[in-house]
């Protein structure tokens, strides 16, 4: 958050980011790009260890950033239209717990939810947190013969109408694009099914969960499921014996032309690689490969535009454990046989992935906004680019660059990629376009010129 931050922990910040732990970014960009890639390039980090090596000068002061300022609460939707907050519960056991909190939805018409984020209560403990709605009222009916808030599998099973997402450590926010989401109909209750893990007997936990709606009609339905699972593997069961390392292989045919967003793998401690791609019609198609897993760091994978999958493609997966003491996160010393199952303990072989039935032209759907690191563009790069000041605190300036003329999109993107600001201008001279930064937060920006066939991205800072 400041210079003397950055100073005090500079070995430390250069190590990590020398090893490409910090930011962290788990997939391949190599094998596959995905929008809002938090990743690196070499002369980046080059920059990070060169400072640290020559003393972290302070640099020019007249460059230096006010701090950002984060959003009340930590949120990052633009509206929080409905917050689904279980009541505060004490967990009972050290061992692994899974417990469903019920909660009553109360709109009388139905919502269509375009975002959901995940505050977890307990971070550290929570193996997953994961929200349905059930239109039978049977959860409901669970939930009130339990005396503590929820119910657990001694009281009866959940009952899920509809599976809405899955969080896990590292988990983001899961956006759908404009006019897609999820139907929730009146008279519902959301399930939240959290599994916590071992060691927390006594704590108190408050996971919270923010939904953001689709305003508008004629909305997308969106649909969300494990596609690779227990069932689809084709060399399993699932077994890893102590001091051994195991591959499985998984295969899944897709039964109708679809539209996936994104995609999301699973596994536990003794997983240590998850590759994904499919095959149709002689073509074998990347989807996502993390080469080493890290259980702490799981997020969906946003595509950078809608991946259309057709009927009868086969989406396969390569899936590597090592149930030795050479994996460093290694659960038990020493090594114990491993088998499929729900603990913490146990491991998992799961991929997720969001998806609508296709319609004509979503592989024209951009979601990646910035395309941080993207395939090679049509559109040819422009060199000359200017704004002042910079930084700057209501206003900007921007001189276009004399092989744009014309009409020109401005667009203003804050640090995660999402547009704030948006124009189009007509530009036949050397007078600069005024951008307005009124009402935004400190911090960096991200400005963009596109036209005549060109682009130019640069940086912007805000006081």
């Amino acid at each position: 958050m400041s210079y003397s931050d950055a100073v005090s922990n500079g070995l430390s910040i250069q190590e990590q980011v020398g090893f490409r732990h910090m930011p962290p970014w788990p997939a391949d960009p190599d094998y596959r790009h995905f929008a809002h890639e938090n990743v690196l390039t070499q002369g980046e980090i080059d920059a990070v260890v060169d400072w640290v090596n020559f003393g972290a000068p302070f640099g020019d002061p007249n460059l230096e950033p006010d701090p950002p300022v984060f959003p009340p609460g930590g949120s990052l939707l633009d509206t929080i239209d409905f917050q689904v907050a279980i009541e505060p519960y004490t967990l009972q056991s050290n061992v692994d717990e899974y417990r469903w909190f019920v909660i009553s939805n109360p709109f009388p018409s139905t919502i269509y939810v375009n975002a959901i984020e995940v505050f977890p209560g307990l971070d550290s403990v929570v193996h997953h947190a994961d929200i349905s709605y059930d239109n039978t009222g049977a959860s409901m009916a669970n939930d009130l013969l339990d005396p503590l808030p929820g119910f657990n599998g001694s009281t009866g099973p959940p009952t899920y109408s509809f599976y809405m997402n899955a969080w896990q450590p590292g988990g983001n926010v899961v956006r759908y694009p404009p006019q897609w989401g999820i139907a929730v109909p009146p008279g519902t209750d959301f399930v939240i099914e959290i599994h916590y893990g071992p060691g927390a007997q006594g704590q108190i936990d408050s996971t919270v969960m923010n939904l953001e709606f689709v305003t508008g009609g004629n909305v997308r339905p969106v649909n969300v499921g494990w596609l690779l699972g227990s069932g689809n593997m084709t060399d399993g069961p699932l077994v890893v014996p102590a001091n051994t390392v195991r591959t499985f292989h998984q295969e899944y045919t897709v039964p109708s032309n679809r539209s996936f967003v994104s995609i999301c793998p699973h596994m536990h401690h003794v997983g240590v690689s998850y590759k994904v791609w499919y095959e149709h019609a002689g073509d074998s198609v990347p989807l996502i490969d993390i080469p080493m897993w890290d259980f702490h760091w799981q997020r969906y994978y946003t595509f950078q535009q809608v991946q259309p999958i057709p009927a009868g493609a086969v989406i396969k997966s390569i899936g590597v454990y090592d149930n030795t003491m050479n994996n460093p996160d290694q659960p038990n010393n020493p090594p114990q046989n491993i088998y499929w199952g729900s603990t913490t303990a146990d491991e998992m072989f799961l991929c997720y992935f969001i998806w609508a039935n296709y319609q004509a032209g979503d592989e024209n759907i951009v979601l990646d906004s910035t395309l941080i690191v993207s395939a090679p563009s049509t559109l040819a790069p422009v060199v000359e680019w200017s704004a002042y000041p910079n930084p700057a605190q209501e206003m900007v300036s921007v001189v276009v660059p004399d092989a744009m003329r014309g009409p020109v999109d401005i667009q203003l993107l804050d640090a995660t990629g999402r547009v704030v600001r948006s124009t189009q201008v007509n530009v036949f001279s050397q007078e600069p376009v005024t951008v307005s930064l009124e009402g935004l937060p400190g911090g960096i920006y991200h400005l963009r010129l596109q036209a005549a066939g060109k682009r130019v991205t640069g940086k912007v800072v805000k006081r």
